[in-house]
């Protein structure tokens, strides 16, 4: 028996311990009478040792066949985890993208909804003028022509007559109420007992022919009758940005004088603060002087005699005409939004609310 079909160290691992099998490699036996009785015993067992190795290198194949099976089933399962798991991550990321999709579409086509719905009634209420004016007797004079233009731009009269509430039931407790720039008398129907004064004969006459006490006079002819302190309140909506400053000053002097002690001076006027306002819906009406700056009106007001006890923008715009602002939008680009916002598309009237102490 050669070297080669010796070892000197115990194999290590099933393929290595084949290999001790297949070739039938032992352990060198020693000189000494142990190395003796070996070499003694292996020849009297010689037959069992070749059936012995042939079952160990069957079963030492098999084992070799299942661990390459195992091997083969576990990257199996891992390819099938690895692909599961991309799919998951995928679809996760897809929801994801669908989600904050979904979300930023929805509030922008509520406020576009918002936008449609302030179009679609002002092209009605525009349509509505229209129908108005082709079944009434159409004369060519400013007043009507003025009148169209009041319809057009204000809204229905049910529309501004809910606007106007507030005035009025700050009106019915502190009577009497004089209305100037009565218009069409929103403000008359809901204050029994109140008097109207404007400049447009249409308006009067239509006023006086529904039982209205309205009367054709401009400030400040309008304050002429009347005594001081014998007035209750004293309302002027969408008035002052018509009056040139004299007649302005005058306004303020009037109502100062003829108002009682603790009656009211109510004024609307579009919101020289809102630039969209100031800019660009202010000049829709042709007879529009300039807009009136709530600081110029306190200060009016304080100078004749009045403590301001409100002074707001009020009438917001649809929400639609303001920029939108998503939830992942960085806070620094909010804010810049938010800024962007309330000065352009600021609410479209100022109200200023004063009362008169002596």
């Amino acid at each position: 028996m050669s070297d080669e079909q010796f070892v000197d160290t115990p194999p290590a691992g099933a393929a290595a311990w084949r290999d001790i099998w297949h070739y039938d490699r032992r352990y060198r036996p020693g000189r000494s009478w142990q190395g003796w009785l070996l070499r003694l015993f292996r020849r009297v067992t010689g037959p069992d040792d070749d059936r012995q190795r042939d079952f160990n290198l069957a079963l030492l194949d098999l084992v070799g066949d299942l661990r390459r099976e195992i091997d083969d089933v576990r990257r199996s399962a891992r390819a099938d985890i690895d692909s599961l798991q991309n799919d998951v991550r995928s679809g996760d990321d897809a929801l994801s993208a669908e989600i904050s999709k979904t979300r930023a579409v929805i509030p922008v086509a509520a406020m576009r909804n918002d936008a449609l719905i302030a179009a679609l009634d002002q092209k009605i209420e525009t349509l509505a003028v229209r129908v108005r004016a082709l079944t009434n007797p159409i004369v060519a004079n400013p007043d009507f022509i003025y009148r169209r233009i009041e319809d057009s731009l204000r809204g229905s009269e049910h529309e501004v007559r809910d606007s106007v509430a507030h005035y009025a039931n700050l009106a019915r407790e502190h009577a009497p109420l004089i209305d100037v720039g009565c218009g069409r008398g929103e403000l008359l129907a809901l204050v029994p007992g109140a008097r109207g004064f404007d400049t447009n004969e249409r308006s009067v006459a239509d006023l006086k022919a529904r039982g209205f006490d309205a009367t054709l006079a401009g400030v400040p002819e309008c304050f002429a009758s009347m005594a001081d302190a014998s007035i209750g309140s004293v309302a002027a909506l969408h008035v002052v940005e018509h009056l040139p400053v004299e007649l302005l000053f005058a306004f303020f002097r009037e109502s100062a004088r003829v108002m009682r002690d603790g009656g009211l001076l109510m004024i609307e006027t579009p919101n020289a603060e809102s630039l969209l306002v100031s800019a660009s819906e202010f000049w829709r009406d042709p007879t529009h002087l300039a807009p009136r700056h709530p600081a110029a009106l306190v200060l009016l007001a304080r100078e004749h005699g009045f403590d301001v006890e409100e002074c707001r923008a009020v009438h917001p715009f649809p929400e639609g005409t303001r920029i939108a602002m998503l939830e992942n939008d960085p806070p620094e680009l909010q804010r810049v939004i938010h800024s962007v916002n309330e000065r352009l598309f600021a609410p479209q009237d100022l109200r200023l609310i004063a009362r008169r102490h002596r």
